[in-house]
């Protein structure tokens, strides 16, 4: 889900569905808002705090009060997957997704041969800590400051004894 979405929510109002508004939900609902997004502990620019959506990251960012945990750029860029897949049944969604992918995806179609190509794992990665967790044996856990996100996709981090910002830094090879 990109940050456009949750800044939707954030700004949402009681309806029909919920006498809550989106921010009071977040709040009520969600234990911890993991973030694949930025490079830590800091970044010039990363598609998913820019992507077009100038001031999304900052409105998302100062406006969620649960914890945030920072899944970055850095994380995922260097543990490539997918090609494994080649050899799994070509009518299973995985298959086919990826397939798709390799094919359509502007930074990698132009290498495509017919065949599923590795890929960073960004969004892996958040996925991972999101239902596995893994502090201590994936990666470690930097808390203690607060992500300041800018307006052109960059980030940094800066000392705040009382943030409930965290990022991960991998700790296996």
């Amino acid at each position: 889900m990109d940050l456009k979405n949750i800044d939707n929510l954030i700004n949402s109002k009681s309806d029909s569905l919920s006498n809550l508004s989106g921010k009071d939900l977040i709040e009520k609902k969600v234990k911890e808002f993991v973030v694949m997004g930025g490079k830590y502990p800091e970044g010039d620019w990363e598609w998913n705090f820019e992507g077009g959506l100038k001031g999304v990251t900052k409105s998302v960012i100062y406006n969620i009060s649960v914890p945030i945990t920072f899944s970055g750029y850095e994380l995922g860029v260097d543990i490539k997957t997918a090609e494994i897949f080649n050899i799994i049944e070509h009518n299973t969604p995985l298959y086919v997704e990826f397939m798709y992918f390799s094919q359509n995806a502007p930074w990698i179609k132009e290498n495509f041969k017919g065949k599923i190509l590795n890929n960073s794992t960004y969004d892996q990665t958040a996925v991972l800590y999101s239902v596995r967790n893994g502090i201590g044996l994936y990666w470690d856990k930097v808390s203690g400051e607060i992500c300041i996100p800018d307006e052109i996709g960059g980030n940094k981090w800066i000392k705040n004894n009382k943030s409930n910002h965290s990022y991960l830094v991998l700790k296996m090879d």
